[in-house]
């Protein structure tokens, strides 16, 4: 499973490395493209300025010719103004070589042959002369010599930008990567078929494994209704008819009939309370209770009275802070609080009559950070249940809320060892948590953590 995993993570990252490089090349493609645009949109600019110029000067030297040869005045018109023609085309030239020294000076060799070519064609229309037609006739090939050397020079430059050797090594590139991608794809998808295959099997094991599951649940459920009524009378009759015994034949039965009798009754009276409290757990997960905003108060109060009969033999002293309201389930919270307070009296030391403080603050879940470090974050209302009683050491601060776990004996204490562990499971169900600290004859110290509802 792992290797699958690691394989599966490891095509991914490949195909996400030949996706992202694939990208890059297309972005260079992108930006080399749009610089070979540029170029050519500014070769092309400077074709058809030079053409222009070309045009403007053949122009003038058509119209001095028509001239010198009819003696008609409008054919003097692109004559008369090829200075005010050729400046913004020769300026524009300027600046769109201004980068490229070589077409600079071909500029200024072009601008040198227009400005001789006009005072030439001034020079004949003043004196009427065709003597000058064949010098201007040579100036004119050299001047389009020259343009034409610019046109070329454009031209070399859009060729270079548009073969190179990154461009012509492109398609190899591609089709190498896109092989590489397909064969990732292709092995990638045999191993997640295969791993939906092996999911489907798994599926059908876990829906068998439910079903036995809910099976077990139901052969649970025969047995937890057996342990609250069947095993129950059972007991129920033992007791009755221990003390029918003990009261009809008191006078006959000696000190050690009598021992017989009461330790008869004590046990039975005991493994009735385990059963009791074992149906209570029970009850605890298989939930059923709706939620509803408790008063912890009168909950807690509720309980004192409850145990109001041990109270009073072992003399206890219950201090109850104020308490808040929380979101929860009330039979099970009545039934956390009974046991906390059940747990302070029962594991008092001897002779000393217990002290039971029960106070609430509402804090952050710092002290819960060994658990889950998210939990930092996060407020919480805790009610600290402090005893004066044997304590315990802190090594068995996690032993003593699993279900008839003991620290001690039973001839010692009365603990059934199911106390703690009804707790546990109700904080479990309030989505909340339980820290126990102590030390051994100095008391015990239960704190509770309620998550308190975000706004």
């Amino acid at each position: 499973m792992k290797k699958r995993l690691f394989f599966i993570i490891t095509a991914f990252v490949l195909s996400l490395i030949i996706t992202l490089f694939l990208s890059y090349l297309l972005y260079e493609s992108y930006i080399r493209s749009t610089a070979q645009n540029r170029r050519i949109e500014h070769a092309y600019k400077v074709v058809l300025q030079t053409s222009a110029l070309e045009k403007f000067i053949k122009e003038a030297e058509t119209g001095q010719r028509g001239y010198l040869l009819t003696n008609d005045s409008s054919f003097l018109k692109p004559y008369l103004d090829i200075r005010s023609d050729i400046k913004p085309g020769y300026d524009s030239l300027r600046r769109l070589t201004s980068d490229n020294g070589h077409q600079q000076q071909l500029l200024n060799k072009a601008g040198l042959l227009m400005n001789k070519l006009i005072d030439h064609f001034q020079h004949s229309v003043y004196l009427k002369s065709r003597g000058s037609l064949l010098e201007t006739r040579g100036y004119m090939d050299e001047l389009r010599k020259v343009f034409k050397e610019i046109e070329q020079d454009e031209m070399d430059l859009v060729k270079s930008y548009s073969v190179n050797t990154y461009e012509a090594s492109m398609p190899r590139y591609f089709s190498a990567i896109f092989l590489f991608a397909a064969v990732i794809i292709f092995i990638s998808f045999l191993v997640i078929l295969k791993e939906y295959r092996q999911r489907m099997q798994y599926q059908k094991q876990l829906e068998q494994k439910v079903l036995e599951v809910n099976a077990y649940n139901v052969e649970l459920e025969q047995i937890a209704f057996a342990t609250s009524h069947d095993l129950q009378e059972p007991l129920r009759r033992i007791r009755t008819f221990s003390d029918r015994l003990l009261w009809k034949y008191r006078d006959q039965l000696n000190d050690d009939g009598q021992m017989i009798l009461s330790r008869i009754d004590y046990s039975a009276r005991r493994m009735q309370g385990l059963l009791e409290d074992l149906m209570n757990f029970v009850n605890l997960v298989r939930g059923g209770e709706q939620l509803s905003v408790v008063d912890a108060n009168k909950l807690m109060t509720s309980a004192v009275e409850y145990l109001k009969q041990e109270i009073e033999i072992k003399r206890a002293t219950i201090h109850i802070g104020q308490l808040p309201e929380i979101t929860g389930f009330e039979k099970q919270l009545f039934l956390m609080f009974k046991s906390l307070i059940d747990n302070a009296i029962k594991f008092s030391k001897p002779g000393i009559p217990p002290v039971v403080t029960i106070q609430c603050v509402q804090t952050t879940g710092d002290e819960l950070v060994h658990i889950d470090k998210k939990l930092s974050k996060k407020q919480f209302i805790r009610i600290s249940v402090q005893d004066n009683g044997i304590g315990f050491s802190n090594e068995f601060s996690q032993k003593i809320f699993l279900i008839f776990q003991r620290l001690h004996a039973g001839a010692e204490y009365e603990g059934k060892g199911i106390g703690l562990a009804i707790v546990e499971r109700v904080m479990t169900n309030h989505n909340g948590y339980v820290l126990a600290s102590a030390q051994i004859d100095k008391g015990a110290l239960f704190n509770l953590y309620f998550p308190v509802p975000e706004a």
